[in-house]
C-alpha cells in the first residue's frame, strides 16, 4: 500500500530491547511512536494522530488491555493491538467483549505477519474486533 505520508503508529513495551528492534523494523514505512510505560504511552496518543496502538501485555503498574482500554476510551478509532508472549486467551476475550481489541500477535513476531495486520487493519475503514467465542 503505497501513502502519501507515513501513518503513526505507537509501540508500548517496558523492554528496552523490544521497543528498539520494533522500531527498526517498522520505521522505514510507519512514523514508530516507542514507550516504556503506560503513562507515557496515553500522553502519546494524546499529542500525535495515532492510527495504530501496540502493546505488550505484562508490564509494570499497568497490563497491556487495560492500557488499551484507556487508549478505546480516549479515540475508539485507533485500532489496538495486543503484542505479548503472556496473555491468557480469557483476558483476550474479556477485553475484546468490554471494548474491542483488533488483533493479537504473539511473540516473538514476524516482520511480515505483523504488517500484514497492520496493512489490513489501516486498509478497513471499520476493523471488526477480533472473534474468540
Amino acid at each position: 500500500m503505497t501513502r502519501p505520508e507515513k501513518l503513526e503508529i505507537l509501540y508500548v513495551d517496558d523492554e528496552p530491547a523490544n521497543l528498539r528492534s520494533f522500531k527498526s523494523a517498522f520505521r522505514r514505512l510507519y512514523k514508530v511512536h516507542i514507550a516504556d510505560h503506560p503513562s507515557k504511552a496515553m500522553d502519546i496518543v494524546k499529542e500525535k494522530d495515532l492510527k495504530i496502538v501496540v502493546s505488550d501485555h505484562r508490564m509494570p503498574d499497568l497490563v497491556g488491555t487495560d492500557l488499551l482500554r484507556e487508549v478505546h476510551d480516549y479515540d475508539d478509532k485507533i485500532k489496538r493491538i495486543i503484542l505479548s508472549g503472556f496473555v491468557s486467551k480469557e483476558e483476550l476475550v474479556e477485553a475484546n467483549r468490554s471494548f474491542g481489541l483488533h488483533a493479537y500477535i504473539p511473540k516473538p513476531w514476524d516482520f511480515e505477519d505483523v504488517n500484514a495486520t497492520f496493512e489490513r487493519l489501516l486498509s478497513e475503514e471499520e476493523s471488526p474486533k477480533m472473534n474468540y467465542e
